[in-house]
């Protein structure tokens, strides 16, 4: 009986004693880091021998699983984690489980395990759980601070084009929230936008390769003297006038950018799109029909997310590596600070 719980199984692998001495770091993210975490780990355990792993959904936090007597409410039988779908591609998924345990040596040569690694998902918060564990204080904050660095240089986002889509939190008849807020990044294959394809007028198509192309092939010339790389293009016009047209062949001229897609209900995610640009720049953000949202504060429902627009961009440094184009049918709604901005 004791073997099926997961409690029961630590202190066989590790030790009472041992495990009373271990300190837990946990770091919560938002849910499409998952696939990176998990392989970031498998990375992670190539210099760590795994000792043995545990697949297994539990609730409870890592700490309160070693250090703390089981509630009457909670289950620590192990139980396995069903296997999710998660997309990694254009089209493609890979299946992973939802909640696993590795139990990895910290010392080579050594047989037993010094060192705790879990990662979790929690489908009504919409978070992945990354927790660490040792007596080794020292080895819980490197590990730490290499699976995160990892997943995010070695990010299966970096480079693709993606698509920010919104799902609203849902709420019962009483106001308790059922389901989260849920932001999804979704990989996104256009066809490509050549030179022969683009009919579009000299000014604009100049535009767009000195402030987007032309910026990306020399950024670097560009940091090595000192020149801001922080800009951007408001491309306005009646719709059929070619303005997603011309944002593809922007995409396909740029080679080594995250493209980062928005339009609709996720335009009011600001703060959390502009986290994923910076952490996959370079990067590139398209915006549509910003009107929608932005339109000028006189006539704004959502000021808010305006103001948070105008901060996230105004707080941008100038060797942060993230472009923008903006696009909108109805120039004369939107917000001066955006449409007369130099940058924007």
């Amino acid at each position: 009986m004791f073997a099926d719980r997961i409690d029961k199984r630590l202190t066989k692998a590790f030790g009472r004693a041992e495990l009373d001495r271990f300190q837990v770091s946990r770091k919560e993210l938002p849910s499409y880091r998952y696939v990176d975490l998990h392989r970031a780990i498998q990375s992670f355990l190539g210099d760590h021998p795994l000792v043995s792993s545990i697949v297994s959904e539990n609730n409870e936090p890592l700490h309160q699983i070693i250090h703390e007597d089981a509630l009457s409410w909670t289950n620590r039988k192990v139980t396995r984690s069903p296997n999710t779908p998660w997309p990694i591609g254009p089209g493609e998924e890979e299946y992973l489980p939802t909640g696993v345990f590795w139990l990895c040596a910290i010392r080579r040569g050594s047989g037993r395990p010094q060192g705790l690694i879990r990662l979790s998902f929690n489908p009504f918060s919409e978070h992945a759980i990354l927790e660490i564990a040792s007596s080794l204080n020292e080895w819980v904050a490197s590990a730490m601070a290499w699976i995160l660095d990892h997943s995010v240089f070695e990010s299966m986002y970096r480079n693709a084009t993606l698509e920010i889509a919104y799902e609203s939190a849902v709420k019962d008849e009483y106001g308790d929230v059922e389901r989260q807020e849920k932001l999804r990044v979704l990989f996104k294959e256009i066809k490509p936008v050549t030179d022969d394809d683009l009919i579009v007028d000299s000014t604009t198509l100049r535009t767009l390769r000195r402030n987007v192309i032309d910026l990306h092939t020399r950024r670097d010339v560009l940091k090595a003297h000192g020149v801001p790389i922080r800009r951007g293009v408001l491309l306005y016009g009646p719709p059929g006038t070619g303005k997603t047209f011309a944002c593809r062949y922007v995409c396909a001229q740029l080679e080594g950018v995250t493209k980062i897609m928005v339009t609709g209900s996720a335009l009011h995610q600001v703060n959390a799109i502009f986290r994923l640009a910076r952490m996959l720049q370079p990067s590139l953000l398209i915006l549509e029909d910003v009107d929608l949202v932005f339109a000028s504060r006189e006539i704004n429902l959502y000021s808010s997310v305006l103001g948070d627009l105008l901060d996230q961009m105004d707080g941008l440094r100038p060797f942060e590596d993230v472009g923008f184009i903006l696009t909108t049918n109805a120039i004369e709604r939107m917000e001066a600070a955006i449409k007369d901005a130099p940058g924007p």
